[in-house]
């Protein structure tokens, strides 16, 4: 369980990522395209759009702008237009904030906010040779490219394990990279810097992928 003090922190900081994130729309025309649909999904999830909230279904699409919640014992995987996996754990909140995937002109965009557990694993997007893949946290921003990792409350702070890939785990105190498959950082407060890079234990890595595992 996390701190009492985290957990009001990690609140707080939700709520201002889903204000930053989620309230500023880029347009009716780009809200109503979707961008990828639900894959998979365990228990009860609700996808807001403009205020209006809808119970979400195996097969439901998700679109520019919208703000995607999962309820208790609850696991919903997402799959984006470019091939991208998001799988969110019980009572986490996502944001969709940019998507672009223009093979074409090999752009590609991704920008997330994301409170809760959650596993990425990253699409054709992250590949093209102009992209930016990032995934915001209450305690830090994730850079993307090519990756397959975890990011979760666990210990009592919020950590990062990569299973493939390399990501960069940055926030205004600090920065750590992770570039080996095993190794994880772990931040203990918002505003206190990435830990060191670690491998971490079979225990913990075990304990960190139970919250996104479905049953």
């Amino acid at each position: 369980m996390l701190r009492p003090k985290l957990r009001h922190a990690l609140i707080i900081l939700a709520v201002v990522i889903l204000v930053v994130v989620g309230g500023a729309p880029n347009g009716p025309a780009l809200a109503a395209d979707p961008i990828g649909s639900v894959t998979r999904m365990q228990g009860f999830s609700t996808g807001t759009i403009d205020g209006v909230t809808d119970a979400l279904t195996p097969d439901s699409d998700v679109f520019l702008n919208q703000i995607v919640s999962t309820g208790e014992d609850a696991r919903l995987e997402v799959t984006f237009a470019d091939g991208t996996q998001l799988t969110l754990g019980e009572q986490a909140v996502m944001t969709l904030d940019a998507f672009v995937y223009d093979p074409g002109a090999n752009d590609g965009e991704m920008k997330l906010g994301v409170v809760g557990a959650f596993r990425f694993i990253s699409g054709q997007a992250s590949k093209l040779a102009n992209t930016e893949v990032a995934v915001t946290t209450p305690v830090a921003t994730i850079g993307i490219r090519g990756t397959d990792f975890w990011g979760g409350p666990i210990d009592d702070a919020f950590g990062v394990f990569l299973l493939e890939g390399a990501v960069s785990v940055t926030n205004a105190a600090g920065e750590a990279i992770l570039d080996q498959p095993g190794q994880g950082t772990d931040i203990d407060a918002p505003g206190v810097a990435p830990g060191d890079v670690t491998f971490w234990p079979q225990d913990k890595i075990d304990r960190a992928f139970a919250t996104i595992t479905f049953q």
